[in-house]
């Protein structure tokens, strides 16, 4: 299996896995067959990507988070801030909820690398951009040894941490282009927002709190609002700090595509001890694939192989299936190499989607 962005599917094409809703409705079921009709009103609905089957589909994508809690952690978000506007309230207790299923399925697969699609899915980027830095806030959280309940307080307050640009011109947030200095002004102001909202509720912990008042702050005294330096940030701000900068440099914007995982964790790892602290990026990018099961790669052999396996002990040495020789020719009889325990052998990039399309439908010719 493989997942496609919505502009690349086509009818005929096979779901892998149930396509669901932001409420958890199941749209289209595993092995549904897609026609164009499918396609536009999946497209209309704002979905980004889904899983398809292709004639690699005997590899398997983990699914870190199962699509029903990540809808229902949605949907409960979603909901809080329509409330929040309606009446100003937010429901705590339902926030707890969701992160508490979030933590379940991240704990029960922590020896497994995030594979950012896995929960990457819709384009309402304010809603998810929420949803995954509370994802990868517990993760790093979790490789910094931290128990359940202070996960859970972690989850939450960065399941929020953006609350404050509910009190932001939409028509700002949207713009199709770089902000100017007076929007800069009027954005930079939703942290001390946030937490004004946040810390009138007793069911969530000042801690917590602080991160939607933290998360824009640097270690070098260059973020905002207050310029703090290290050691007056809380280590909840500067792990949401570092998940919040990861989440948005990976997203597409509409004025600029989004980078690739392992430029992102690139830029982090130039960042870090300035912007970041150091001990955070590396948690942090010890829980990421830098090589996402199901991806092309060029080896310095000049082979092409895909990556069948990945460990969080090793994210940069996967385990892969050479499927091209250095001639651009099938292998007879493809096999796997390790690069745990073969070190000749070294990965030279990632395929583009063009190169990995035109790869899959020679592969689909050579089967039919």
């Amino acid at each position: 299996m493989r997942r496609l962005p919505i502009d690349g599917l086509e009818p005929g094409m096979m779901i892998a896995r149930d396509v669901l809703s932001v409420d958890g409705r199941i749209l289209l079921t595993k092995n549904s067959i897609l026609n164009t009709d499918y396609i536009f009103k999946l497209r209309t609905m704002g979905l980004g990507s889904l899983y398809i089957k292709d004639n690699l589909s005997d590899i398997e994508i983990p699914e870190i988070i199962s699509a029903q809690v990540m809808t229902a952690v949605s949907s409960t978000l979603r909901n809080s801030i329509n409330n929040f506007t309606s009446n100003k309230k937010i429901d705590m207790e339902m926030m707890y909820k969701g992160v508490k299923l979030l933590i379940e399925d991240i704990m029960s697969n922590r020896n497994i690398p995030i594979q950012l699609e896995d929960i990457r899915t819709y384009n309402d980027y304010l809603l998810f951009h929420s949803v995954n830095v509370a994802v990868f806030s517990i993760m790093t959280g979790l490789s910094m040894g931290y128990g359940e309940g202070t996960l859970t307080e972690l989850g939450v307050g960065a399941l929020l941490h953006d609350i404050g640009m509910i009190a932001i011109d939409p028509s700002i947030l949207n713009k199709p282009g770089p902000l100017s200095a007076q929007e800069n002004e009027i954005v930079e102001r939703h942290p001390e927002i946030g937490f004004n909202i946040l810390r009138s509720y007793r069911e969530l912990s000042t801690t917590a709190a602080h991160i939607s008042f933290q998360h824009h702050e640097r270690v070098d005294g260059s973020g905002y609002p207050r310029q703090f330096l290290g050691k007056q940030i809380i280590i909840f701000g500067k792990i949401a700090a570092v998940a919040d900068t990861y989440d948005a440099l990976v997203s597409d914007r509409p004025y600029r595509k989004g980078y690739s995982t392992i430029d992102g964790v690139i830029v982090l790892r130039k960042l870090s001890g300035s912007y970041f602290d150091p001990e955070v990026v590396e948690a942090f990018v010890s829980n990421i694939a830098i090589y996402p099961i199901g991806i092309l790669l060029l080896l310095n052999t000049g082979q092409i192989a895909v990556v069948t396996d990945i460990t969080k002990i090793n994210p940069r040495q996967p385990v892969v299936r050479v499927i091209l020789d250095k001639d651009g020719n099938f292998e007879n009889t493809p096999f796997e190499i390790d690069f745990r325990k073969n070190k000749d052998i070294t990965i030279i990039r990632r395929l583009t989607m063009e190169e990995t399309d035109a790869i899959r439908a020679r592969i689909k010719v050579k089967k039919s």
